[in-house]
């Protein structure tokens, strides 16, 4: 599993440009588009992306890196799904959107944060040994 599931301190700094903010930014433009399109696609796209969160978490040793990269992922997720919706230029969302617009990024980076943390707690299971190692890793850290 750990070839699925690469750990932040083995990744190259490339790979770790490329995982933070891209996959996020890019995957919620694409999710942005969607919502002016088709409502299931938008829909499948943000249940993909449900995923992607569980599995960021699982990267990291320590939870408050896991919830930071949350935070971060969320927040570009639901700023590029708004910017996507409007340079998909469609007049009107096939899904509603809270008003403001804005209030959005409460529900992509909420769900972002618990999604994080559940791929962090995740973790041992994983990768396929017990939590003893991560749990000292969190405790040194606090």
């Amino acid at each position: 599993m750990r070839n699925v599931i690469p750990q932040w301190s083995e990744m190259s700094p490339a790979r770790r440009f490329f995982e933070v903010p891209r996959i996020p930014s890019v995957f919620g433009l694409l999710c942005g588009l969607a919502l002016g399109l088709s409502a299931p696609l938008y829909l499948v796209g943000v249940v993909l992306s449900l995923f992607g969160g569980v599995g960021g978490g699982a990267q990291y040793a320590r939870r408050g890196d896991a919830l930071l990269r949350g935070l971060v992922a969320g927040a570009l997720f639901g700023a590029f799904i708004l910017l996507g919706f409007e340079l998909g230029g469609e007049d009107e969302a096939k899904v509603d959107l809270p008003d403001p617009h804005v209030l959005l990024l409460v529900l992509t980076v909420l769900p972002s944060l618990f999604l994080h943390w559940l791929g962090w707690r995740l973790r041992p299971r994983l990768l396929g040994r017990s939590g003893a190692d991560d749990a000292d890793a969190d405790a040194d850290a606090a």
